[in-house]
Protein backbone atom coordinates (compact mmCIF):
# COMPACT_ATOMS: atom_id res chain seq x y z
CA UNK A 1 0.00 0.00 0.00
CA UNK A 2 0.95 3.82 -0.69
CA UNK A 3 2.26 5.64 2.04
CA UNK A 4 0.26 8.55 0.00
CA UNK A 5 -3.03 9.23 1.00
CA UNK A 6 -6.24 10.07 -0.88
CA UNK A 7 -5.72 13.93 -0.42
CA UNK A 8 -2.25 13.50 -1.37
CA UNK A 9 -3.65 12.09 -4.69
CA UNK A 10 -6.29 14.56 -5.12
CA UNK A 11 -3.19 17.21 -5.32
CA UNK A 12 -1.13 15.03 -7.50
CA UNK A 13 -4.35 14.92 -10.19
CA UNK A 14 -4.54 18.75 -9.74
CA UNK A 15 -1.16 19.34 -10.47
CA UNK A 16 -1.33 17.13 -13.51
CA UNK A 17 -4.29 19.14 -15.06
CA UNK A 18 -2.43 21.94 -14.37
CA UNK A 19 0.28 20.47 -15.97
CA UNK A 20 -1.93 19.54 -18.95
CA UNK A 21 -3.69 23.08 -19.52
CA UNK A 22 0.33 24.62 -19.02
CA UNK A 23 1.31 21.97 -21.84
CA UNK A 24 -1.51 22.66 -24.32
CA UNK A 25 -1.58 26.91 -23.85
CA UNK A 26 -1.96 28.35 -26.75
CA UNK A 27 -1.67 25.89 -29.14
CA UNK A 28 -4.17 24.14 -31.85
CA UNK A 29 -4.92 20.70 -32.63
CA UNK A 30 -2.82 20.80 -35.46
CA UNK A 31 0.04 22.23 -33.64
CA UNK A 32 -0.39 19.83 -30.73
CA UNK A 33 -0.53 16.26 -33.11
CA UNK A 34 2.69 17.46 -34.46
CA UNK A 35 4.28 17.73 -31.21
CA UNK A 36 5.20 14.17 -29.60
CA UNK A 37 6.73 15.95 -26.93
CA UNK A 38 3.58 17.69 -26.20
CA UNK A 39 1.39 14.21 -26.68
CA UNK A 40 3.87 12.40 -24.51
CA UNK A 41 3.62 15.00 -21.91
CA UNK A 42 -0.01 15.23 -22.09
CA UNK A 43 -0.56 11.44 -22.15
CA UNK A 44 1.66 10.99 -19.00
CA UNK A 45 -0.05 13.28 -17.05
CA UNK A 46 -3.36 12.06 -18.06
CA UNK A 47 -2.03 8.18 -17.15
CA UNK A 48 -0.57 9.76 -13.55
CA UNK A 49 -4.29 11.48 -13.12
CA UNK A 50 -5.97 7.82 -13.83
CA UNK A 51 -3.24 6.38 -11.06
CA UNK A 52 -4.09 8.87 -8.78
CA UNK A 53 -8.20 8.11 -9.67
CA UNK A 54 -7.76 4.69 -9.09
CA UNK A 55 -6.60 5.34 -5.61
CA UNK A 56 -9.33 7.46 -4.51
CA UNK A 57 -11.31 5.88 -1.50
CA UNK A 58 -14.82 4.43 -3.28
CA UNK A 59 -16.52 7.14 -0.49
CA UNK A 60 -14.94 9.82 -1.52
CA UNK A 61 -15.74 9.19 -5.41
CA UNK A 62 -19.14 9.15 -4.22
CA UNK A 63 -19.23 12.27 -2.54
CA UNK A 64 -18.00 13.81 -5.75
CA UNK A 65 -19.49 12.16 -8.81
CA UNK A 66 -19.22 15.71 -10.51
CA UNK A 67 -15.70 14.35 -11.10
CA UNK A 68 -15.16 11.57 -14.02
CA UNK A 69 -13.03 9.00 -11.64
CA UNK A 70 -13.75 5.96 -14.25
CA UNK A 71 -13.08 7.63 -17.49
CA UNK A 72 -9.90 8.75 -15.98
CA UNK A 73 -8.56 5.37 -14.68
CA UNK A 74 -10.41 4.31 -18.43
CA UNK A 75 -7.98 7.05 -20.30
CA UNK A 76 -4.24 5.50 -18.32
CA UNK A 77 -6.05 2.07 -19.35
CA UNK A 78 -6.16 3.06 -22.97
CA UNK A 79 -2.71 5.54 -23.02
CA UNK A 80 -0.94 2.27 -20.65
CA UNK A 81 -1.83 -0.63 -22.13
CA UNK A 82 -3.04 0.32 -25.29
CA UNK A 83 -0.31 2.50 -25.89
CA UNK A 84 -0.22 1.93 -29.92
CA UNK A 85 -3.33 3.06 -30.13
CA UNK A 86 -3.48 6.33 -28.80
CA UNK A 87 -5.57 9.06 -30.42
CA UNK A 88 -3.78 12.43 -30.30
CA UNK A 89 -7.74 13.66 -31.32
CA UNK A 90 -9.32 12.39 -27.82
CA UNK A 91 -6.14 13.25 -25.85
CA UNK A 92 -6.44 16.76 -27.28
CA UNK A 93 -10.34 16.90 -26.88
CA UNK A 94 -9.60 16.18 -23.26
CA UNK A 95 -7.31 18.56 -22.79
CA UNK A 96 -9.20 21.33 -23.71
CA UNK A 97 -12.78 19.98 -22.82
CA UNK A 98 -12.75 17.82 -19.49
CA UNK A 99 -9.28 19.17 -17.65
CA UNK A 100 -10.34 23.19 -16.66
CA UNK A 101 -14.01 21.66 -15.54
CA UNK A 102 -12.02 19.47 -13.28
CA UNK A 103 -9.36 22.48 -11.18
CA UNK A 104 -12.14 24.42 -9.33
CA UNK A 105 -13.49 20.91 -8.18
CA UNK A 106 -10.40 19.63 -6.76
CA UNK A 107 -9.46 23.04 -5.20
CA UNK A 108 -12.55 22.52 -3.54
CA UNK A 109 -12.28 19.27 -2.21
CA UNK A 110 -8.84 20.03 -1.10
CA UNK A 111 -10.32 23.34 0.62
CA UNK A 112 -12.95 21.43 2.62
CA UNK A 113 -10.83 18.24 3.36
CA UNK A 114 -7.55 19.58 4.50
CA UNK A 115 -6.64 19.74 8.46
CA UNK A 116 -4.72 22.13 9.60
Amino acid sequence: MSPRNWLERIEDILACARNVLSFTEGMTFEAFETDPKTVRAVAFELTTMGEAARAIPPDVQKSYPQIPWDKMQAIRNVIVHEYFRIDEEILWKTSQEDIQPLIPILEDILRHNKTG
